[in-house]
């Protein structure tokens, strides 16, 4: 795929989780890995989801330096590239502040697999805590868990947000729906009085 061609995909992307209200503002941030160079493209720090367009997409290397557009990149572009620099595997990665996932982060809790698609997608579900975002620490939390646990795909920071990772940028950003579905009817059940029926 050319490079307008991915980044008219990470507008899309955008577009997408703007619609499905998975942050507010212009929280979270997302990336894509160029295929076979040592280089990604990234959202814009201070810009919305909805706003994202071609113009404002920024291209960064695995090193963390900045090698084309004019914006300014997401301050999150560390752990970006500190998550693709050691999973070569992943090809993007999808990070957003939705509202019943991040409630469960806050408390602690990773969100249980309350369908099968939960299930088949999510896998095991890690949580880091609080950092600064932008910092260097945060960084090297979740690179730890990557490291540590080279099969994630989602992890939950702590009153912060989820990061979602994926082989691909389209499934990337289906695990960030699922899981934010699936911590939702968690929550729904517990409203409910009820305990989910988790043996299926």
């Amino acid at each position: 795929m050319h490079v307008h061609d991915q980044k008219k995909e990470l507008v899309d992307i955008c577009h997408r989780a703007s619609e499905r209200w998975l942050t507010a503002g212009s929280g979270g941030n997302i990336s894509v890995r160029i295929p076979n160079t040592d280089r990604y493209l990234c959202t814009a720090t201070g810009v919305t989801f909805r706003d994202t367009a071609v113009e404002n997409i920024v291209e960064m290397d695995l090193a963390g330096t900045q090698r084309g557009g004019d914006a300014k990149p997401s301050k999150e572009y560390r752990w970006h590239a500190g998550i693709l620099a050691l999973c070569p595997d992943v090809h993007g990665v999808v990070h957003t502040h939705s509202t019943a996932t991040m409630a469960l982060g806050i408390v602690g809790v990773t969100p249980p697999h309350m369908t099968g698609q939960a299930r088949a997608h999510l896998g095991a579900i890690q949580i880091v805590p609080y950092a600064d975002a932008g910092s260097e620490r945060l960084r090297d939390l979740i690179v730890d868990v990557y490291r540590a646990h080279p099969a994630t795909r989602i992890v939950l920071l702590a009153n912060h947000g989820l990061a979602a990772t994926g082989p691909t940028l389209l499934e990337a950003y289906n695990r960030a729906e699922i899981v934010e579905d699936s911590a939702q009817a968690y929550l729904h059940c517990r409203l409910l009085g009820r305990e989910p029926n988790l043996e299926f």
